[in-house]
């Protein structure tokens, strides 16, 4: 089928999950002829504006994708696409990639424009944390920043305080500008891990990352699919549209007061699904080619 295709081509700016990746540039052109040229093939110091304007000029580009584990450099990386590619699309708005490098940024843009979703109580600083402490509520500290790399899962939370001491004690020491305060909502041994490709939704069930994974049983590892609701499923669907998502991935918790998100992340690594890939493959491919179909309708019209 890829024969009869005209050859297209991708710009690709990713340095995590990179095996990923290379399934999904795998499925493109044995598929759809669409070629994903690597961007960042040299590392961040290769990457500047001339480099950028000289492969634009050598590969007239349909779609970019970015994917960036979560550091310093990425602003000049995003100030370059902004300024040099504006009008070509991407899996994911420019703008909701960098806010989902930060767990606070995150949490505020969806306080700021979806209501229907719940999520845990947020808090600005450590003084607003430390004053809900003292009114009881629990309080659980992370790293906020997102995908640090090589910085194991586990790693990136701190603590859980149920007093003020405690909280005073996790957090001494520490620069409050990489923290991320907000309530806890109580032991969930399962959080449920939910995957969004355009209007396909799908959740699987995973162990909770406050337990201490070594402690867990293979069987206590396993992922199982499970449904749903279709209600929160198109409020995660809108969700993902308002903050410019189109791939990404919720964990959420279920309480007594129905689900909470208590986490997002843009372009998640699809390990455990499977179809993923061919998933995420197809809709590229379909956003392009819908694209041309307008373009040319446009064209049509405007002649």
């Amino acid at each position: 089928m890829a024969n009869n295709i005209k050859r297209k081509y991708i710009g690709a700016i990713c340095n995590r999950d990179l095996e990923v990746m290379e399934n999904i540039k795998k499925f493109l052109i044995k598929n759809y002829n669409i070629t994903i040229v690597n961007l960042m093939k040299n590392g961040f110091e290769s990457f500047n504006a001339k480099y950028l304007e000289k492969k634009m000029k050598k590969y007239p580009f349909s779609f970019l994708i970015v994917k960036l584990v979560s550091q310093q450099e990425n602003k000049r990386i995003y100030d370059i696409l902004d300024d040099l590619c504006p009008d070509i699309p991407m899996l994911n708005d420019l703008e909701s990639v960098q806010i989902c490098e930060s767990r606070f940024d995150t949490f505020k843009k969806i306080q700021s424009v979806y209501k229907k979703i719940s999520i845990p109580q947020l808090f600005n600083s450590k003084i607003d944390a430390l004053e809900a402490s003292r009114n009881g509520v629990d309080i659980i500290v992370k790293l906020d920043t997102h995908n640090i790399p090589d910085l194991p899962k586990n790693d990136r939370i701190i603590g859980i305080a149920k007093s003020p001491s405690e909280l005073s004690d996790l957090i001494n020491n520490r620069d409050e500008k990489n923290l991320f305060f907000q309530e806890y909502l109580g032991e969930h041994d399962i959080i449920y891990k939910v995957y969004v490709v355009g209007n396909w939704v799908i959740s699987i069930t995973a162990q909770n990352r406050l337990h201490q994974l070594s402690e867990l049983s293979p069987l206590d590892l396993m992922h199982i699919r499970v449904p749903v609701e279709e209600k929160f499923k198109r409020r995660i669907i809108r969700l993902g549209r308002k903050l410019g998502l189109s791939v990404f991935g919720v964990d959420y918790i279920l309480t007594e007061n129905g689900p909470y998100i208590v986490d997002i992340n843009d372009f998640p690594s699809f390990n455990n699904i499977p179809e993923g890939v061919s998933l995420v493959s197809d809709y590229i491919y379909n956003l392009i080619s819908m694209r041309e179909v307008y373009q040319k309708a446009f064209l049509k019209v405007k002649s």
